[in-house]
């Protein structure tokens, strides 16, 4: 029966916080299993001595070294704020320095330097590492629960833990409280360092180049540890990361950037460019394009895509400009192709084969625009692109279904007590409600976020230059579903490109960040 290894790091001050940092010396978080492994290596050093820790310890950390852990933590703020203190410079010479040139009044006090002091302050107290037992038998597992009893430290010195190993059920596992963090297969916003095969060497090697740092011929530097991997790691509650790639819309004859009234044209900017992915995609290497291009079942292209496979295909989010200086929506110029990650390769093939493609109006056959790769860095892709807990449409959410099947509006004109038209009122909340909460769902968020987050809607857009909702021309069989504008706050950050609702792979829907 499956099982899981749990090791848990329960931090012991009073007031729980963590000041580790990663590679690029920005605040980590979660602890990185390869910060957990030194750690687990230090303790088992200490633990077994010399030869006893090559025998005992050093199968045990081979098998946790190509592991991949999940992560459940304690939930911390969204924005850490840090500190600067003055330290003593270690180098003690600068002060005998001193002395030997009759400077007898200097002290220690005049060579401190600056330190930065920015902790990551915790919402509980509680690490646990996650590893699978697929067999449900734990090898090493007493060899575990000596070291990880062993580890008195995760991060800075004042990071003092207390650790244990127990062995767990999925369903017990399932119910830890706190924050659960999942290797990734596609990129994330969180990478941190893993252990991999070799890395226990390669930590020895380094301690004992260490001991041996100075001998009689001179001092000789401590090479940094080369022997690890960096994963992406996201929440449970994250939705699945999402590729894109992204086209500047250039006039015919090349002189300049051609522009679209969002209200008006959104629709057709996004039949354009899908009729132009369909041609470059058609036949060599990926055959029919009527399910990932087109969204149609390739047995019959009158019916969508369904069931597990309804997002299984290209978003084509026509993307309208943010004025960076005054925040203004306005026209569109540029256009945004996005996938799930398992189509990376798709979209790899036409961010190289679309550049240089015309844009046709099917109804006129006039060729309207022509295709250019985007910078990545672009201003305003980075709107739509970005990280942010709060977020607002650049375009209407079309609702998945009826805001009033009740006909509750038409009970409001007729009935005048107050107390009714409050319930009425309040009744339509819901309903809309649940309906953006379902757009969430099925738009790859999980339940837990969609279900937290807090949602504002409207006729009148959250932006400056967007129309009402209702005046955008939507395609055929969207305009019997209401629209709103929405602002949307998230319990954690999240990553865009974000676009819900009914006409989400039309461009409807569209969401930039705020602030």
């Amino acid at each position: 029966m499956p099982s899981v290894l749990c090791i848990t790091l329960r931090f012991l001050d009073p007031v729980p916080q963590f000041h580790g940092r990663g590679s690029d010396a920005d605040p980590e978080w979660p602890p990185s299993p390869l910060r957990f492994f030194q750690a687990s290596v230090c303790a088992a050093a200490t633990r077994w001595r010399e030869n006893q820790f090559r025998e005992i310890a050093g199968p045990a950390l081979q098998w946790i070294e190509s592991q991949r852990p999940s992560i459940v933590t304690p939930s911390v703020p969204t924005e850490s704020f840090g500190y600067r203190m003055y330290v003593p410079n270690n180098s003690g010479d600068l002060m005998t320095a001193a002395w030997a040139r009759g400077d007898t009044e200097t002290s220690m006090a005049k060579f401190r330097v600056e330190k930065d002091v920015r902790p990551t302050h915790l919402h509980g107290d509680a690490v646990h590492y996650l590893f699978p037992l697929h067999d449900g038998t734990c090898p090493h597992f007493e060899v575990f629960q000596s070291a990880a009893r062993s580890i008195t430290h995760l991060g800075w010195g004042v990071d003092m833990v207390a650790g244990n190993a127990t062995i767990i059920t999925e369903e017990e596992a399932a119910k830890l409280p706190g924050e659960r963090w999942l290797p990734a297969d596609g990129p994330t916003d969180n990478n941190l360092r893993v252990p991999k095969i070799g890395t226990l060497d390669n930590l020895i090697s380094k301690h004992e180049a260490f001991l041996n740092r100075l001998s009689k011929d001179g001092f000789k530097p401590v090479p940094p540890l080369g022997a690890f991997n960096v994963v992406g790691y996201r929440r449970a509650t994250d939705a699945a990361p999402r590729r894109w790639a992204a086209f500047a819309i250039l006039k015919p004859d090349l002189s300049g950037n051609r522009a679209f009234d969002t209200a008006r044209r959104c629709r057709y900017v996004a039949a354009w460019v899908r009729n132009a992915t369909g041609t470059v995609c058609e036949g060599w290497p990926f055959g029919s394009v009527a399910s990932f291009v087109h969204g149609h079942d390739e047995t019959n292209d009158k019916q969508p895509l369904k069931g597990d496979r309804a997002d299984d295909r290209f978003m084509y989010l026509p993307l309208p400009t943010i004025n960076s200086t005054l925040k203004r929506v306005e026209s569109i110029r540029r256009v945004l192709i996005a996938a799930p990650g398992k189509f990376a390769d798709r979209l790899d093939f036409i961010r190289k084969r679309l550049p240089g493609q015309d844009l046709v109006d099917e109804r006129t056959g006039e060729v309207v625009g022509m295709l250019n790769l985007l910078p990545t860095n672009d201003w305003v892709l980075k709107q739509y692109t970005g990280i942010s807990q709060v977020w607002s449409t650049a375009t209407p959410v079309v609702l998945p279904g009826y805001d009033d099947p009740d006909h509750l509006r038409r009970r409001l004109r007729t009935n005048e007590n107050a107390e009714v038209q409050q319930r009425l009122l309040a009744q339509l909340d819901a309903r809309v409600e649940g309906l953006l909460r379902k757009s969430l769902r099925q738009a790859g968020l999980s339940e837990e976020l969609a279900a937290s987050a807090q949602l504002e809607w409207r006729n009148v857009g959250f932006r400056a230059g967007t129309d009402l909702a209702h005046r955008y021309c939507r395609p055929e069989n969207l305009k019997k579903f209401p629209a709103y504008h929405v602002r949307i706050r998230f319990a954690h950050e999240v990553r865009g490109p974000l676009a819900i609702g009914a006409g989400r792979y039309r461009g409807f829907g569209l969401f930039a960040t705020e602030g």
